[in-house]
């Protein structure tokens, strides 16, 4: 049977209003609850904020295009400032036929500042490489005393010793509780992600964490690799950073 255009086009604009309107509404209803959420704690709420697009380097930062960051709430947590944000980007294909499609990436990132500035280092999970398999490959991390941590974690730093000293026992009892989500030490910033969209609870959740990772850095890594020692300076979070943080 033969389609009307007559009576398709209508059907395909009134289609495409609704979908408009139903993204509307839950934007607008995300919007509301982060807005509430910051409130609730004394924290800034901004419905976007490009700029911090191009603040960190690594996962899932300066990859695709259309890079969004949106729901953004800042502030103090526990003495230590942090930001949060809904994250986006876009990567396109081509198929055989010239047929283009385009794949939104969403990401719910928080960060926490530090008390000082560190070397990198990264630790996510092994993801749909096993350790054996991603060495066979060329993609080597750092291999530590507990198997089970290797098994569940990949551990990048630019340097090996340094890498060691951070991720301490304690350290790899913690996240093998709960490291949900991938974080990485860059600079002053302590950045934690995960794929899809967060929730308030989730929030606060990762912020905790990002702390307690923090809390098991030794403070000889401090004190030979940032030149701070967070013991003496109880207050040194609440102060305006040298650098802009989350800015």
């Amino acid at each position: 049977m033969d389609l009307n255009p007559a009576v398709m086009i209508p059907i395909v604009i009134v289609v495409g209003v609704g979908i408009f309107y139903v993204n509307y509404l839950a934007q607008k209803k995300r919007r509301e609850l982060f807005a509430g959420f910051a409130a609730q704690h004394g924290w800034t709420y901004e419905r976007a904020k490009y700029s911090l697009a191009g603040q960190w380097s690594g996962t899932p930062f300066q990859t695709g295009d259309n890079r969004r960051v949106i729901n953004v709430i800042s502030g103090p947590f526990n003495g230590h400032q942090m930001v949060a944000f809904d994250y986006s980007y876009q990567t396109h294909t081509t198929d055989s036929k010239g047929r283009r499609t385009t794949t939104t990436h969403k990401f719910g990132v928080v960060v926490l500042q530090l008390p000082g500035a560190l070397p990198h280092l990264q630790v996510t999970h092994e993801g749909i490489f096993g350790g054996a398999v991603a060495n066979a490959l060329g993609f080597r991390d750092l291999q530590f005393e507990s198997e089970q941590f290797n098994r569940a974690f990949r551990v990048k730093a630019d340097d090996e010793r340094y890498g060691h000293a951070v991720v301490t026992p304690r350290m790899m009892e913690l996240l093998l509780a709960r490291g949900e989500i991938g974080w990485r030490i860059e600079g002053n910033s302590l950045v934690g992600w995960d794929k899809g969209a967060h929730n308030p609870t989730e929030v606060m959740s990762r912020l905790t964490l990002l702390q307690q990772v923090m809390e098991q850095v030794p403070p000889y890594v401090w004190r030979d690799y940032a030149g701070v020692d967070p013991r003496q300076q109880p207050q040194a979070q609440t102060q305006p950073p040298q650098q802009p943080f989350g800015q």
